[in-house]
């Protein structure tokens, strides 16, 4: 490898350093500090009632720098949070998160309504709120 005059190059096999060779922290996978909240990185979209939610939703657990955090493997359950048709929520809603992110592949709900929010939890994480959709008849 070429490398201009006054150019250090550093390499530490299995961490990220800064320039000066320094070790990074707080960056997912590289010493991270663990996950501290959720996130929906696939909201869920809008369908018709008993329809299922495509793509599947899923959530990921991230750090404090919003990195998600790949040595994650809790349960995440997500739950209805504004309910605006009084449906009910059907599927897997808890699962066993794989590096990190949960997927949801068989959500559903069976009333119509405009504004439905979906909700994430996972034990001693912040939870997340999902953006709004709509249940069409």
């Amino acid at each position: 490898m070429r490398v201009a005059a006054g150019i250090r190059v550093v390499a530490v096999l299995g961490a990220a350093c800064s320039p000066s060779g320094t070790p990074l922290t707080g960056v997912s996978g590289f010493g991270a500090r663990g996950a501290t909240h959720l996130a929906f990185t696939v909201q869920p979209t809008s369908t018709f009632a008993g329809g299922l939610i495509t793509p599947a939703v899923q959530v990921a657990a991230e750090d404090a720098t919003g990195q998600p955090d790949t040595t994650f493997a809790s349960n995440i359950v997500v739950a209805i949070g504004a309910n605006p048709g009084g449906a009910t929520l059907s599927g897997t809603l808890g699962v066993a998160a794989q590096r990190g992110v949960a997927t949801f592949s068989n959500l559903s709900l069976n009333h119509a309504g405009t504004g439905y929010t979906l909700v994430a939890t996972s034990s001693g994480l912040t939870t997340a709120t999902s953006a709004s959709f709509n249940i069409t008849p």
